[in-house]
C-alpha cells in the first residue's frame, strides 16, 4: 500500500467532505479513492470515517489521524520545497478565486510576470463575486473585498479600495449634481445586485462622523461590475462602486465624481486560505506577488488618485445640452 498517497487522499476526503469531490480534486477515479480509503482503514485496523448516503463524518480515531496527517504531510511538503530550491522550481496546480472585475482589471493584465517567473505552476483562475467553500471546492485561496466573516480561514490583507459615486456628464446635465446625501432621493441610480442575496446593494456614506446606509431605487439593476460601469457611461444614472474601476473614466471625464466628501472608509482586500500548519510554497509565492502588485498602485491602498476633481455644478457653457433640456426637467 502506498501509505503517503493514502494519507493525502484521506485528507482530501475530509477537507472536501465527499469521495467524489476528493476524486475531482486529485484526478483519481472515485472507485480508486474508495479503494485507497478502505485499504488505509484495514492497514490501521480502525474505522476513520462514518459513511451514510448523505454525508461523511470523522470517527474519534479518524479525527486524531487526520490531525497527524496534516502535520506530517505539511512537513514533507516543506522539506521537499527547501531541498529542491522551490523558489526557482515551484510547480504544481494553484487554484485561485477572486471577483471578476478585480481579475480582469488588475490581476490578469499583470499575470504574465507571475507566469514567466514560475512557469511550472499551473495557474487556474476562477471568478465570482459570491462566497465559496474554499476547502470543499479545492481552491488554494480566494481574494475578497470587504469585512470578513468568521469563516475559520486565515486572512492576509493585501490592500484596500475606496468607493466612489459618479455619473456621466449627460446625466448631471439633465438632473443636476447632488450636493448632499439627502439630495439622492431626487436622483436616478443604477443598482448593483448582490451575487449572494440577489438584492440591490445599499449605498454607504459618512455623514456627521456616522456611517449612513441608504437603500437606493432605480429603474435599472445589473449583477456585473463592468456592466454597472457601462450603465453609468450610458447616462442611466448615478453609480457607486470601487474607485479602481472608475478611475480611467474619471480621468477622461467620461464620468464625474459627486459627494466625494461623504465617501465611506476604504474596504480591505484580503487573501484567504485554509489554516494549514505549513503554507504551500506555491501559494506563498502567489500571495507575495499579488501583495506587491497591490502595493505598487496607490488606488489599491485606499488612497485617492492624484489630480481627480469632483464634478462641478452644471452650467450652460460646461454642458451645451443643458440649455435644450432644462425646460423639460425643471
Amino acid at each position: 500500500m502506498d501509505t503517503l498517497l493514502s494519507m493525502r487522499i484521506f485528507v482530501r476526503i475530509v477537507e472536501t467532505g465527499s469521495l467524489t469531490r476528493a476524486s475531482d480534486s486529485t484526478g483519481l477515479t472515485t472507485p480508486r479513492v474508495s479503494t485507497l480509503l478502505r485499504a488505509l482503514e484495514q492497514h490501521l485496523g480502525c474505522k476513520l470515517l462514518n459513511r451514510t448516503t448523505r454525508r461523511l463524518s470523522l470517527t474519534e480515531d479518524g479525527n486524531t489521524y487526520y490531525q497527524h496527517c496534516v502535520t506530517v504531510l505539511g512537513e514533507i511538503d516543506d522539506m521537499e520545497a527547501s531541498l529542491s530550491r522551490a523558489r526557482k522550481t515551484a510547480k504544481g496546480r494553484l487554484r485561485v478565486n477572486m471577483p471578476s472585475a478585480m481579475a480582469k482589471h488588475i490581476v490578469i493584465p499583470a499575470l504574465p510576470s507571475f507566469v514567466d517567473a514560475y512557469p511550472e505552476i499551473l495557474f487556474e483562475l476562477s471568478v465570482t463575486d459570491s462566497q465559496i467553500d474554499v476547502i470543499g471546492e479545492g481552491v488554494d485561496c480566494v481574494v475578497r473585498v470587504g469585512t470578513l466573516d468568521d469563516s475559520g480561514l486565515i486572512a492576509t490583507r493585501i490592500g484596500s479600495v475606496t468607493t466612489c459615486t459618479c455619473a456621466a456628464p449627460s446625466y448631471l446635465a439633465r438632473h443636476g449634481t447632488p450636493e448632499c446625501v439627502d439630495d439622492l432621493t431626487a436622483h436616478q441610480v443604477v443598482n448593483y445586485l448582490s451575487s449572494d442575496t440577489g438584492r440591490p446593494r445599499s449605498w454607504n456614506y459618512v455623514v456627521g462622523g456616522n456611517l449612513r446606509t441608504m437603500p437606493m431605487r432605480g429603474p435599472v439593476a445589473v449583477n456585473d461590475a463592468d456592466a454597472y460601469v457601462a450603465c453609468a457611461l450610458a447616462g442611466l444614472g448615478l453609480v457607486q462602486t470601487s474607485m479602481y474601476l472608475l478611475e480611467p473614466h474619471l480621468r477622461s471625464q467620461q464620468l464625474r465624481e459627486v459627494l466625494h466628501e461623504y465617501n465611506s472608509p476604504p474596504r480591505p482586500v484580503s487573501v484567504l486560505y485554509a489554516p494549514n500548519r505549513q503554507l504551500p510554497h506555491k501559494l506563498r509565492l502567489f500571495i507575495d506577488w499579488v501583495t506587491s502588485l497591490f502595493a505598487r498602485n496607490p488606488v489599491l491602498q485606499g488612497r485617492r488618485p492624484d489630480g481627480l476633481q469632483p464634478a462641478p455644478q452644471p452650467t450652460g457653457p460646461d454642458y451645451p445640452e443643458l440649455a435644450v433640456l432644462s425646460g423639460e426637467f425643471s
